[in-house]
């Protein structure tokens, strides 16, 4: 079995999925390889037991059919697997290698919903239908939306990853399915004790409100959005401190703004972290505040640490956190919703303990990864 992974040089959610599959694929005894179009970020994260089973070749991405042909003839899968972290991130001529190679098995993994793409033609006019048809728009979506219909399967981490591709880029129904991201709920879970003890190393108090954000510094994560909003709890006088786990492209800004926020002592970048349970144990809530999602792994891990959730309504966010119930779904690009929903939270202690516990019971009953993930590996090899 062949994994094809776009090129990344930064370990995210698309990455540990990849992960999470392989563990139970070693299981099997299958033979699995990695390509990546990028350094090598997986070995060092292999369990002990993987390296004699497990594969990985970085490798510059082809421009060519040919190419493409000649990289999966060197490996010649009987599975090929390909992790899209979006839509675009592989030209068609990588899925039609495969078939030309006569690899029956052929997966697509779609982990974002759809950006923006460019304004349809309009007009009557013969030369409009023509462009409407054959013009340089209509190429463009053909040549991605042939994955549709050469892969066997394309599994999507939610279902408004779906609905995009069903809708805009007319993938086949019969072809298209949904299997949600999972967490592990034995892994993931509430501990007062550890959460105390990261509270007392890091100067929170017991009952400060302390707001938790795990994500990649980048655009997507809307983390200057987030800022913003804090900046707006604090001049109401309501107190809030954040953490902030993660790195990325946008550190530097995103630190300047703070530092322009005058958020010292209010917002602390803790850059990447190993293991974020123990910030998401200390956490009195979550907050993702993302302009583009599949559904994040990490709203999952904090609900199923018992953190009520706060986030924006994009991707398949709103179908792991239930608005009011499980925690508050917001609009993306609004400061003021941010804002309204950390002070909501922040002030209201029982409200915020009755979704911390529906929070994990959610975890719990749809999103364990045991389920998602024996599901996922069955589609894969069946």
């Amino acid at each position: 079995m062949l994994f094809v992974l776009p090129n990344n040089d930064e370990y995210g959610g698309l990455e540990k999925h990849l992960l999470q599959l392989i563990e139970r694929l070693v299981e099997t005894g299958a033979r699995l390889s990695i390509i990546c179009f990028g350094p090598d970020i997986f070995t060092e994260r292999f369990s002990p037991g993987w390296v004699p089973h497990v594969a990985v070749w970085p490798k510059a991405e082809p421009k060519t059919l040919s190419g493409w042909v000649k990289l999966f003839w060197e490996v010649r899968p009987d599975i090929i697997v390909f992790y899209y972290g979006w839509i675009f991130s592989f030209p068609w001529r990588a899925v039609v290698a495969p078939l030309l190679l006569g690899i029956r098995r052929r997966i697509a993994v779609q982990h974002l919903v759809l950006p923006p793409l460019p304004p349809p033609v309009t007009g009557r006019s013969p030369v409009n239908r023509l462009r409407r048809v054959i013009g340089k728009n209509a190429r463009y979506l053909l040549g991605y939306r042939v994955s549709g219909y050469l892969c066997s399967k394309t599994i999507c981490v939610s279902n408004a990853v779906r609905g995009g591709l069903l809708k805009t880029m007319r993938f086949p129904a019969r072809k298209t399915i949904t299997v949600h991201n999972g967490v592990s709920t034995s892994t993931f879970v509430p501990s007062k004790a550890d959460g105390a003890a990261l509270r007392a190393r890091l100067g929170v108090g017991p009952e400060e409100f302390l707001l938790i954000c795990a994500a990649r510094l980048s655009h997507a994560k809307g983390i200057d959005i987030l800022l913003q909003a804090i900046f707006q709890v604090i001049r109401q006088g309501v107190s809030c401190k954040c953490f902030i786990i993660g790195d990325g492209p946008l550190k530097d800004v995103l630190l300047r703004q703070s530092k322009s926020l005058g958020l010292a002592g209010h917002v602390f970048f803790e850059g990447f972290q190993k293991d974020v349970r123990p910030y998401l144990q200390a956490g009195s809530a979550f907050i993702l505040t993302s302009r583009v999602e599949g559904l994040p792994l990490s709203v999952l891990e904090a609900m199923s640490c018992g953190l009520p959730c706060i986030v924006t309504n994009v991707g398949g966010c709103a179908e792991a956190v239930s608005d009011q119930v499980t925690g508050l779904v917001i609009p993306p690009e609004s400061v003021d919703a941010a804002a309204g929903a950390i002070m909501h939270l922040a002030t209201h202690p029982s409200e915020r303990g009755r979704m911390a516990g529906a929070a994990r019971e959610r975890a719990c009953q749809a999103f364990d990864i045991e389920d998602r993930m024996s599901e996922l590996r069955d589609l894969i090899l069946n």
